[in-house]
């Protein structure tokens, strides 16, 4: 089985559009094969905040530009970079946003700023933001889509589903801990070096009022997304908490 590429699709009618492609290298994980989606949304003012960036083609530029211009593009943690250069070279007006890591990763790229704890200016009236801090691997940036009640999310919630992958991906999905349901998996867990700030962080996320939750790795969660979020995080005391 192989992760479908599908097309620049609404998942918020008028607000939030995604996009899921194949990989290549690196894509493969233990001969399995993984994609990764895009997710657009629109800010008050008609422009376009691109989370995550896929490879862009023709298509999916004409798709894009039909939605209105493109003001900001972000790479929210340390793997998620792979096309920004196809961005940059197509919307040299556009302002482009880095996780931490990527500064120095990435100094190829002509960089507006590195993304912190709150969001910037331009779309501080539209999108929530927060770090995922204490991770000594990466620090992941979420964000939410205030309109549209969307949390969108890199490798911070990941599901592997039947339906997408073979027998080898689902087994080590379910050891993972993200078979059939979205979570944080065990690997990561074990990155987790400063367990009080990681817990701040989420405690944070919490706070947003957002129902649906975008997954760059596994299916869309189209209501509910708060108790998801939750559980997925129950491993630090979240499962009964009033957030």
């Amino acid at each position: 089985m192989a992760v479908t590429e599908t097309p620049l699709r609404p998942f918020v009618e008028d607000q939030v559009w995604a996009k899921r492609i194949r990989l290549k290298f690196p894509s493969k994980w233990f001969g399995a094969q993984m994609g990764s989606r895009m997710t657009v949304m629109r800010l008050s003012d008609g422009g376009l905040f691109v989370h995550s960036p896929v490879g862009l083609d023709p298509v999916l530029k004409a798709a894009v530009d039909a939605l209105g211009p493109v003001r900001y593009v972000i790479a929210p943690n340390r793997l998620h970079h792979l096309f920004v250069s196809d961005w940059v070279a197509a919307y040299p007006d556009a302002d482009f946003w880095c996780a931490p890591e990527l500064a120095k990763k990435r100094a190829d790229v002509p960089w507006t700023g590195v993304l912190g704890d709150g969001p910037e200016p331009g779309w501080a009236t539209d999108i929530d933001q927060a770090a995922l801090r204490g991770n000594r691997f990466m620090t992941e940036i979420l964000f939410h889509h205030r309109a549209s009640r969307t949390l969108v999310v890199t490798d911070a919630l990941e599901s592997f589903h039947r339906t997408d992958h073979g027998p080898l991906a689902c087994a080590l999905a379910r050891l993972g801990g993200v078979w059939e349901r979205a979570g944080y998996t065990r690997d990561q867990r074990l990155m987790v070096k400063d367990r009080a700030a990681f817990r701040r962080s989420v405690e944070r996320v919490l706070v947003w009022d957002f129902d649906r939750i975008v997954l760059a790795h596994g299916h869309l969660v189209e209501r509910d997304g708060k108790r998801v979020f939750r559980e997925a995080f129950g491993w630090l005391g979240f499962k009964h908490s009033r957030l």
